[in-house]
């Protein structure tokens, strides 16, 4: 047995850092960037508290951006990254980052979105109809 073990275990303790819920780094800088106008990624890291590699800040501003939760920017030799939605819609962007995390976590979206729309008022989803309608028509035009 190790000296690190306790009598009742076999293996060592884990060490390294803890695994993060899936979403949790994005909406992590999603709080990050509403604080400030754009940032790079060096700033957002900083904010974050330094730990997380560069590329892991950049992979997940880059994801941001690919959903178009986040606008980029050129200066100079690298981006500056910024909310879309102004401070006002951050509770919206915030549900709406939720609701895209649950999704991406199960297999069968379908089950998901039929399951969130079962338990939609009638006014919700008469909103959410012509939100669909609308954005189906853009889709087109």
């Amino acid at each position: 047995m190790c000296a690190a073990c306790s009598p009742r275990t076999a293996a060592p303790p884990i060490l390294g850092p803890v695994r993060r819920e899936p979403g949790a780094l994005e909406e992590a800088v999603v709080g990050v960037l509403s604080a400030d106008e754009s940032m790079t990624v060096a700033q957002v890291r900083a904010v974050l508290g330094g730990e997380l590699a560069h590329t892991t800040v950049m992979t997940a501003l880059v994801r941001l951006t690919d959903k178009g939760l986040v606008r980029r920017v050129r200066v100079g030799r690298s981006y500056a990254y910024s909310l879309v939605a102004v401070a006002d819609d951050l509770p919206a962007l915030r549900a709406a980052l939720r609701m895209r995390r649950e999704l991406d976590s199960r297999d069968e979206r379908a089950e998901v979105l039929a399951n969130f729309v079962a338990r939609l008022e009638p006014d919700d989803e008469a909103v959410l109809r012509r939100l669909l309608d609308a954005s189906d028509g853009d889709r087109r035009g």
